[in-house]
């Protein structure tokens, strides 16, 4: 076990992993400032997501062909520019270069993605559930420093709201370089060829296929559900934004904090069984949320959302990084994270569109849909197929 290499992706997500949840805090803010139009307000979020979900391919062939550590330093710099373009997006007031640069702050998390996946080849096969439980628990560091930063720095440029915050984020990024200049992959670059690739459909095993769906259901449901709570809460149902903040930072605090306990269920348990977990509660969540619109029913809703996405996504990862250990990790682990975050961005993007149409009921009732597919899925591949099968499914 490489406890440095350890030690260094969780300051590295603590630092580059800052980026989600401060733009969570700060896009609509400077969304509303920038775009031409209130139902732009929330673009610069889909952009973000839109960037993780088309760099996840290049990301991985990065790591692949020069190394873990190329990988992560280029997401450094990448991160550098993104900030960048949105500090001048505010001086120039440009709604586009806001969007460019929220894109490039995208591409920087397809590479923060790749943390977990890193941190399995760094302990032995029997320990992989621990150190996925470890970074995704490094999340919670993120998600503290990150708002908190973007509050405090707002007006560190005079005249220019928010410009701050986004010159401090670029910070933490080169602080999270000092640690990764210092990361030894276990892997040699050499060894992880694409000489001997594989069709994406032969990679169709039953664990692989779990994996995906899990990780997919965890991120779409979490996105649509999360999304549209402030608005339901604040806007629709007139909840102070004092309170709809307190049940975010709960859900939040929910979706990492049970990490390292989830890992040493899923040693016990196995993945299948974490991931039913964290349908069970996913379920619970959204019917709660049909019952009422108090703030307890938000706030017990939003903490079991978090705590469901927690079970499946820590158990996709799992699955995902046990199904292909070998050369083809890379493309397996690409082909994931691709899916995983189209499906997010779409869920980003529509969840607007369905509180305009279909209210917070109707938008409760797709993500119920959408965990009964998988537990649908869950079933057929778990009790039917069997994990342990090395034939395609496709």
């Amino acid at each position: 076990m490489n406890i440095r290499n350890l030690l260094i992706l969780i300051w590295a997500h603590i630092t580059l992993g800052s980026i989600a949840p401060m733009m969570v805090l700060l896009n609509g803010f400077v969304g509303s400032t920038l775009a031409p139009s209130e139902s732009l307000a929330t673009f610069g979020m889909g952009m973000l997501v839109a960037g993780t979900a088309v760099s996840t391919i290049p990301a991985a062939k990065i790591a692949n062909r020069y190394g873990r550590r190329v990988g992560f330093l280029a997401a450094v710099l990448i991160s550098v520019f993104g900030c960048l373009s949105c500090v001048a997006s505010l001086y120039v007031r440009s709604f586009v270069l806001y969007c460019a640069g929220m894109t490039l702050l995208g591409c920087t998390l397809a590479f923060v993605q790749q943390f977990r996946f890193a941190a399995t080849e760094n302990v032995p096969a029997a320990k992989t559930s621990l150190a996925v439980g470890l970074i995704l628990f490094a999340g919670i560091g993120a998600a503290m420093v990150g708002p908190r930063l973007g509050v405090f720095t707002q007006h560190l440029v005079p005249d220019i709201l928010y410009a701050g915050s986004y010159l401090a984020l670029a910070g933490l990024a080169l602080l999270a370089a000092g640690g990764l200049m210092l990361y030894r992959p276990q892997i040699k670059p050499q060894e992880q060829t694409f000489k001997n690739r594989v069709k994406f459909s032969s990679l169709w095993t039953s664990r692989y296929a779990l994996g995906v769906l899990c990780g997919t259901t965890a991120y779409t449901v979490m996105s649509l559900v999360m999304t549209a709570t402030p608005i339901s809460m604040h806007h629709h149902q007139g909840i102070a934004m004092g309170d709809t903040a307190n049940v975010i930072q709960w859900h939040i605090a929910a979706m990492f904090l049970p990490s390292l306990f989830v890992g040493v269920l899923m040693q016990k348990w196995g993945a299948p069984k974490v991931a039913l977990f964290g349908l069970i509660c996913n379920l619970m969540a959204v019917v709660l949320a049909l019952q009422g619109v108090t703030y307890l029913h938000y706030m017990v809703a939003l903490v079991l959302l978090g705590l469901g996405w927690n079970g499946l996504f820590l158990a996709g990862t799992q699955l995902v990084a046990t199904a292909y250990p070998g050369a083809e990790r890379y493309q397996a682990q690409a082909g994931n994270d691709f899916i995983i975050f189209g499906f997010q961005g779409a869920a980003s993007l529509s969840a607007g569109l369905l509180m305009a149409t279909l209210g917070w009921n109707g938008l409760n009732l797709v993500a119920l849909a959408l965990l009964l597919i998988c537990l649908i899925g869950w079933l057929h591949l778990v009790l039917i197929k069997g994990l342990d099968s090395n034939q395609s499914i496709a």
